[in-house]
């Protein structure tokens, strides 16, 4: 089961995350941090996956501090929007976003988390 979430983080920000759930008590939790093209499909595949292997999932939308829903493919004005965007993307503060999910993902599976990244998410864990 898959789910938006809003969460918070300690500046004040509000920012959704993507949260997949495994069909049974989770055995930890993964903060799954998105690539420069937002939460998009292959995000939310990779999130899927971990979710059946029994991890719960909590994928940040780091975008949404520049424009929010953000969702981009890999070719054409969506990859340059995303390499523009990532020019405005600053660790210090995206880290806060980071801790965030990292907080719901504790507080939510009650157990070990986990941080692992591709692209920028790569960078970021």
């Amino acid at each position: 089961m898959s789910e938006r979430v809003k969460l918070t983080a300690v500046d004040g920000h509000e920012l959704e995350a993507y949260v997949a759930r495994p069909a049974e008590v989770p055995r930890g939790a993964v903060v799954l941090i998105q690539e420069i093209f937002g939460i998009n499909a292959h995000i939310r595949g990779v999130a899927e996956g971990y979710a059946r292997d029994g991890y719960l999932v909590v994928a940040p939308a780091l975008f949404d501090r520049f424009e929010r829903g953000l969702e981009l493919e890999y070719t054409g004005e969506d990859s340059k929007k995303a390499f523009e965007l990532y020019g405005k993307l600053d660790p210090e503060v995206q880290l806060k976003d980071v801790a965030a999910a990292f907080e719901f993902a504790k507080k939510t599976a009650g157990s070990a988390v986990g941080v692992v990244g591709y692209c920028y998410g790569g960078l970021m864990s």
